[in-house]
């Protein structure tokens, strides 16, 4: 492999979430490895997302295309592009519509084109699981952040084993992964009391839910367990961290509920400042009515919380339920009420929740380890793609 093999990464937004983070992890991992590395993105983008994609070192192509025009129109001019910028691989994000780009690079005369998918095709009907079955053929590699993810498309799944020989397999997973030194880095810094007191909230007790405000990431499901939780534990404290058009939407909520004034409202915050919240976040919550894999999570875990999480998809793989934390059934705020109280009572437990939660992110969901297997699947794919020319 020669070091300044070129990528091109390819995503439809550059906005805040685990598929931008993710993006965030494989352009350093690439970098790092001798890649030259390139993301072009063709819509929305967040300022502060291309900031930190650009103190990776890699270059960032804003395409700023309008969605109105369509995807034929996206087809053309993504095709006329990399045609002309002619990079050695592409690699899809599979985010809709993922289906595209994989068609413009092919169109290209892109050799090697890998993608990624990161959400579950259990939540998708049968138009997209076709889309993604052609995509899947198209592309030399296709990688999942989860087993769960892998599984709902393709029927089966095998975790990438940088020491392993494939020779007809195309797909797999790769998890996402979580810079454990670089969290407790910032931990060890933070200033726990004069973060409680910047937000005036002193030594009550803290449950903390990160992520987009959205009805698949399920606040609303959390908002409905409040009541019962504020009335066992009366000045417990909820931090909501994230943004989206759905804020306003859970603010009338909590007012209909008359728990507004247990709601810190924090909005999009970056990622360090996320970091130093976990470490005065007793217990964190990830509702989450589906999940490809939950990068909240793994990273709450690496900030040594205790994590309470529904009980779907690839947060199964990554919450150990009654070692790392615990589940609750999917959309149930009944018993993540129940839940929430019984391991805000026990802070033995919670500790040890903790612990046991920060050595399975080191263990398992490492930047070390993702970045062992993603090298080697895309030297070992692009070593079969020239040998089968």
């Amino acid at each position: 492999m020669f070091p300044q093999t070129y990528v091109l990464i390819s995503i439809p937004t550059l906005l805040f979430g685990g598929t931008e983070i993710h993006t965030l992890t494989l352009a350093s991992v690439l970098l790092a490895a001798g890649y030259k590395v390139k993301v072009c993105c063709y819509y929305e983008y967040d300022a502060s997302m291309i900031s930190a994609m650009k103190k990776t070192g890699a270059e960032v192509l804003l395409l700023e295309l309008n969605r109105a025009d369509g995807l034929f129109s996206l087809l053309s001019k993504l095709k006329t592009l990399w045609k002309d910028m002619q990079p050695d691989i592409v690699h899809v994000q599979y985010i809709a519509p993922g289906l595209i780009p994989v068609v413009a690079a092919k169109l290209a005369g892109i050799k090697t084109v890998f993608a990624t998918v990161h959400q579950p095709g259990r939540v998708y009907g049968w138009k997209e699981k076709n889309l993604l079955k052609i995509a899947a053929k198209l592309c030399t590699a296709f990688f999942c952040n989860s087993r769960a993810v892998e599984e709902s498309w393709f029927g089966d799944s095998e975790i990438f084993d940088p020491n392993k020989q494939f020779k007809n397999r195309k797909h797999f997973t790769i998890y996402n992964a979580v810079d454990v030194g670089h969290i407790e880095q910032i931990s060890k810094k933070v200033d726990s009391k004069k973060t409680r007191n910047d937000l005036g909230i002193d030594n009550k007790p803290v449950i903390g839910v990160v992520g987009r405000l959205r009805w698949e990431k399920g606040q609303d499901i959390l908002l409905d367990a409040m009541p019962a939780v504020i009335k066992a534990i009366p000045n417990i404290i909820l931090l909501v961290v994230g943004d989206s058009p759905d804020r306003e939407k859970l603010r009338v909520k909590t007012k209909e509920l008359g728990i507004e004034n247990h709601i810190i409202w924090l909005g999009q915050m970056d990622h360090e400042e996320v970091v130093k919240l976990y470490t005065i976040m007793d217990v964190v919550v990830i509702p989450s009515r589906f999940e490809g894999f939950g990068l909240a999570a793994a990273e709450a875990m690496a900030a040594g919380r205790p994590v309470v999480a529904s009980d779907v998809d690839g947060l199964r793989e990554i919450v150990v339920n009654g070692i790392t934390g615990y589940f609750f059934p999917v959309s149930d705020h009944q018993e993540l009420a129940k839940t929430l109280i019984k391991l805000l009572k026990s802070p033995e437990k919670a500790k040890a929740f903790g612990v046991k939660g920060y050595k399975r992110v080191q263990e398992i969901f490492s930047m070390e380890r993702f970045a062992e297997s993603t090298i080697a699947a895309y030297r070992h794919f692009t070593k079969l793609e020239t040998f089968l020319r």
